[in-house]
């Protein structure tokens, strides 16, 4: 079994992620889970806007219609970005 050095009670612990003894935590990930935790209390994650349920709704639904039109608007925005990744390249090397 893995033990641990405890930095507060400075006594070896059997339990590598809480000490037994005076119940420091010791294990690195186990004090992040506690920090996220209370930062979630504190700021609580935001539930996922309209667009992005339909959108997720159209990818995964069983009608091929609606799995459709999610490729087609999917397509439409990656020619828009293209369009205009190509603008801002030529805008770049006329300055350039």
């Amino acid at each position: 079994m893995k033990k641990a050095l405890c930095f507060q009670c400075k006594q070896w612990s059997s339990d590598a992620n809480i000490c037994e003894y005076c119940e420091y935590i010791i294990h690195q990930a186990e004090k992040d889970k506690i920090k996220q935790k209370e930062e979630d209390k504190i700021n609580p994650p935001k539930p996922p806007s309209f667009l992005s349920r339909a959108m997720d709704y159209l990818k995964t639904s069983k009608n091929l219609l609606f799995r459709l039109l999610y490729y087609i608007l999917m397509s439409i925005w990656g020619i828009y970005v293209g369009i205009v990744m190509l603008i801002l390249y030529i805008i770049a090397s006329v300055v350039a």
